[in-house]
């Protein structure tokens, strides 16, 4: 290894893709110990990086997710240009992701071949999509492969988890069950409010605390009416943490109910236990990889799943709708002992 290597990583722009890329980051670091890694991220996911011990210094990319933005990305690779980075890694497909290693002139440009990065990448991975975990792609770019003594670990400072609890009034006295309903990608990977509704009621039954965790407020239309009624045992949190105080919470659970999602990612990562219920997307391409006792998935694995589509091209959303409540309070309840 060369002792004045310099890595830039372009990070995954979702926050799931983001912890799981910890791992590769790990393995990284363990073949390179003395080299610095660098990563470029957009500014509302530095939450999530700081947990990780792996990365050096942050570049904000501040572009929208999904737009071209060519002069920021331009500027931005002008700057990096000025620390002499041998080698960038680029862990997603798209065109302007790979942009920036390009303009700023790093010698070494390792990813895949992408949309249209002919020349942008210099040495290339193909890959069918789907045809491996996600983890594992990531690993292809140093030529290895993912295994369990590397799973990402956000490190979760306790201070700092002792004043979220406080801010959002968290305490022992229950069992804290967080539901995360949300999932950024589409509607086909969220089961059903009206069902989280009813676990929800189901767990105050069993005088847990329960409380719901994300940050698309229109659930709260379906859940205003029912928190209403039903004292403090219910509590919506929807869009009312950021990233890094909803990271504190999921570790503080004793039991997290998510679909697969970046909330679910972030819950294993923080070696929270979980449910993970899975719709239009599959297990074998993004699990959670917290240890295998940690979590329990639910998954149909129906003819049409997964097919990985935003919202249904059937129309009946059978992955989801077949599952059911008890079958969720069942595998619940091995946690809840």
């Amino acid at each position: 290894m060369k002792s004045n290597e310099k890595f830039l990583v372009i990070a995954p722009s979702w926050i799931g893709d983001l912890v799981i890329s910890q791992s590769f980051l790990k393995q990284l670091k363990l073949f390179y110990p003395k080299t610095p890694i660098d990563v470029i991220s957009r500014k509302e996911l530095f939450p999530i990086l700081n947990f990780m011990p792996e990365v050096n210094n942050l570049y904000n990319l501040d572009v929208k997710h999904g737009s071209l933005g060519l002069i920021k990305r331009y500027k931005l690779a002008k700057k990096i240009a000025l620390n002499s980075y041998t080698k960038a890694f680029v862990l997603t497909n798209s065109f302007k992701s790979a942009i920036i290693p390009w303009l700023a002139g790093i010698p070494v440009r390792v990813g895949y071949l992408g949309e249209l990065r002919y020349g942008l990448i210099n040495k290339v991975y193909h890959f069918k999509k789907h045809e491996t975990s996600m983890a594992n792609r990531y690993y292809k770019l140093i030529n290895s492969t993912y295994h369990d003594d590397l799973r990402p670990e956000l490190l979760v400072n306790e201070k700092e988890k002792k004043i979220v609890n406080k801010k959002f009034n968290i305490d022992g006295s229950k069992k804290n069950i967080f539901l995360c309903p949300d999932a950024e990608y589409g509607e086909a990977k969220r089961w059903p409010i009206k069902k989280w509704i009813e676990l929800a009621l189901e767990f105050k039954k069993k005088n847990y605390q329960t409380y719901f965790l994300g940050k698309d407020l229109r659930f709260n239309d379906s859940l205003n009416q029912v928190i209403k009624n039903n004292d403090k045992s219910i509590v919506s949190l929807i869009s009312k943490t950021n990233i890094e105080e909803a990271a504190y919470l999921l570790a503080s659970s004793d039991l997290v109910i998510t679909n697969d999602s970046g909330l679910m990612h972030v819950a294993s990562s923080v070696n929270a236990e979980l449910i993970a219920i899975y719709g239009s997307s599959s297990p074998k391409y993004t699990p959670p990889l917290s240890k295998p006792e940690k979590h329990r998935i639910i998954y149909k694995n129906i003819e049409c799943s997964p097919c990985f589509r935003k919202i249904c091209p059937l129309g009946h959303f059978n992955c989801m709708n077949t599952i059911s409540i008890n079958e969720v309070i069942g595998n619940a309840s091995v946690f809840l002992r």
